[in-house]
C-alpha cells in the first residue's frame, strides 16, 4: 500500500515537473524565443523534457508490479501452505472415519455372533425344555397307564371272577398287561344301541367311570400338539377302550352295593 502511494506521488511530481520547466524556460528565454526554435532543436527540447519522467515513471511503475507481484507470489505461498495443512487434517479426518468405520464393523460383527450365540443358547434350553416336558409327560404315562391297568383289572376280575370254574383251590389268572386293554376292549359294546341291550353291573360301571376320570385328568395336563398329543393317547388301546366306556351308563352313587361283593374291587 505504502508502495502505491509513493509511486502516485512520484508520477505527481514528475507530471508537474514538465509544466514547470516549460515556465521556467518561458520566463528566462521568453515564449517567442521558444516557439521560434527550429523543429530539431524544439524536439530536443521537448525529448529532454518528457523523457526524464517518463523513464521515471516506467521505473517506478516496473518496482511496483514487481512488489505487487512478490506479494501475490507470497500470498500464494501462504494459501498453498494452508491448504497443504488443511488436506493433511483431511486425510486424517478420513483415516480416522475409516478406522472408526473398521471399529463399528467390528462391534456389529461380534453383536451378530452374539445374537446368533443368543438365538442357539436359547434353541438349546427350548430343546432341552421340551425333552423335559416329553419326559416328565412319559413318566406320567408309565404311572397313568399302571393306575388304568390296575382299574382294568378290577373290571375284568368283575366279569370272569377270581376262581377257574369248577374248582376252588386254582386262581384264574390275569391276562398279560400288554393283553388285558384289548380282552376289556371286546368286552364293551361298540355303540349305544348295543349297550342298551345289556344290563351293566353297577360295581362295572363305577369302575369305568373311574378308569375315565383318571384317563380324561392326564388327557387335560397333555399337550394339544406334538409328538405325544393328546390325539396320540386318544389313539392308543387305552384310549379306545376310554372311548367305548363313554357307551355305558352313568354311576348310581345312590345305590347301595353289598359289601361281601366288593372283593373285585
Amino acid at each position: 500500500m505504502m508502495a502505491r502511494v509513493a509511486a502516485w506521488g512520484v508520477g505527481l511530481l514528475a507530471t508537474l515537473a514538465v509544466p514547470a520547466a516549460l515556465v521556467l524556460l518561458a520566463r528566462l528565454h521568453g515564449t517567442e524565443a521558444l516557439l521560434a526554435l527550429p523543429p530539431a532543436e524544439m524536439a530536443v527540447l521537448l525529448l529532454g523534457l518528457f523523457m526524464p519522467p517518463a523513464l521515471l515513471l516506467l521505473t517506478i511503475a516496473g518496482l511496483t508490479q514487481r512488489v505487487e507481484l512478490i506479494t501475490l507470489r507470497n500470498a500464494l505461498l501462504r494459501q498453498a501452505t494452508s491448504f497443504d495443512s488443511k488436506s493433511l487434517v483431511t486425510e486424517s479426518l478420513v483415516e480416522e472415519c475409516r478406522n472408526q468405520t473398521a471399529l463399528l464393523q467390528e462391534q456389529v460383527r461380534l453383536a451378530i455372533s452374539g445374537l446368533a450365540l443368543g438365538q442357539r443358547q436359547v434353541e438349546v434350553v427350548q430343546h432341552a425344555a421340551a425333552e423335559t416336558r416329553m419326559q416328565r409327560l412319559v413318566t406320567e404315562w408309565d404311572m397313568v397307564t399302571v393306575e388304568l391297568s390296575a382299574t382294568l383289572a378290577a373290571m375284568w376280575r368283575l366279569v370272569y371272577g377270581w376262581r377257574v370254574p369248577g374248582t376252588e383251590a386254582a386262581e384264574l389268572p390275569l391276562p398279560p398287561a400288554s393283553e388285558l386293554p384289548l380282552r376289556i376292549l371286546r368286552l364293551l359294546p361298540a355303540s349305544a344301541q348295543e349297550s342298551a341291550q345289556f344290563e351293566v353291573d353297577e360295581r362295572f360301571v363305577r369302575q369305568a367311570a373311574r378308569y375315565r376320570a383318571t384317563f380324561r385328568a392326564f388327557l387335560d395336563r397333555a399337550p394339544e400338539a406334538g409328538p405325544l398329543s393328546r390325539a396320540t393317547f386318544r389313539d392308543m388301546i387305552y384310549g379306545r377302550v376310554d372311548t367305548r366306556l363313554a357307551l355305558l351308563p352313568r354311576p348310581n352313587h345312590a345305590r347301595v352295593i353289598d359289601p361281601h361283593t366288593l372283593a373285585a374291587e
